[in-house]
Formats: structure tokens, C-alpha cells, sequence
């Protein structure tokens, strides 16, 4: 009997991790790990809490990246040696079982290569699922338009 119960208390240590814990710190955790991994050109956070999945696409500004590599080696990393400064703010976070989202409103300033400066406003959406017993983005997607 002893160890019955002691294989029901280990079946249900290892179905805890399979819950979704849904605290929105650690949600506005990793979207400021992310907004910091861009500012800096740093892929770590990417490739900490990005799920790398074949398929994977994320979008921005009307362009798109095909995997987590692309979006880092073809879009963070070069934005980051223009000056990016991006801004987070008014972070909504929902839940639904062992999927989250979250939408958030952006701000971007960079200077281009050319010399022009970019200022825009506009708004970013995290989909995440809990993978792993921790909150994993599967798919980005953000647009934004010159603040005037």
C-alpha cells in the first residue's frame, strides 16, 4: 500500500507541471525579457522563450520571419544596431486552460541606416502555450504606424 500511494504522489507531482500556472507576472516577465533581447540584439531571451516549432512564423510590419533563427538573425539583431528603443505598455494578459495571450500597446524608435529617424506607436500579440511547466511563445505579431 505504501507504495501505491507513493506512485499516486509522484504521478501527481509530474501532472502539476502539465497545469498552466496562470500568474501574469511571469507572462509581463518574459514580454520584457523579449523587449530587452530586441533593444540589445540579443537572441538569449528569444531563444529561451520562444518554442522553436517547424512552421513557426511571426510577423511584423507587414513582413514576416519563418522560424525563430530568421526572426533573430534577420530582425532583432540588425534593428538593435540601429539605436532600437521599444516601449511596452498596457499589458493585457488572458488565459484560457494551457494557452495565453497577450496584447500589448508599442512604441519603436530607431534610426535607419539612411539617417531617418522612426517614431511609431502601434500594437504587439503574444500567443503563448504552457509547454514543459513553463509559458512558451509560439507566435508574435505586431504592426504600427508613424506617431504624427
Amino acid at each position: 500500500m505504501k507504495n501505491f500511494i507513493l506512485v499516486l504522489a509522484l504521478l501527481a507531482i509530474g501532472c502539476e507541471k502539465n497545469i498552466a500556472d496562470h500568474n501574469e507576472k511571469l507572462i509581463e516577465n518574459i514580454i520584457n525579457d523579449i523587449r530587452l533581447g530586441w533593444e540589445n540584439g540579443d537572441g538569449t531571451a528569444f531563444r529561451k522563450h520562444f518554442l522553436d516549432w517547424d512552421g513557426a512564423r511571426y510577423f511584423e510590419g507587414g513582413g514576416q520571419n519563418i522560424g525563430l533563427e530568421d526572426l533573430i538573425v534577420n530582425h532583432v539583431e540588425p534593428e538593435a544596431e540601429l539605436g532600437l528603443k521599444l516601449g511596452f505598455t498596457n499589458i493585457q494578459i488572458h488565459f484560457e486552460g494551457n494557452f495565453a495571450w497577450a496584447v500589448v500597446d508599442t512604441e519603436i524608435k530607431l534610426t535607419t541606416t539612411s539617417g531617418r529617424k522612426i517614431h511609431n506607436e502601434g500594437h504587439g500579440t503574444y500567443l503563448l502555450r504552457w509547454v514543459s511547466g513553463g509559458w512558451k511563445v509560439v507566435h508574435t505579431q505586431s504592426a504600427s504606424k508613424p506617431v504624427k
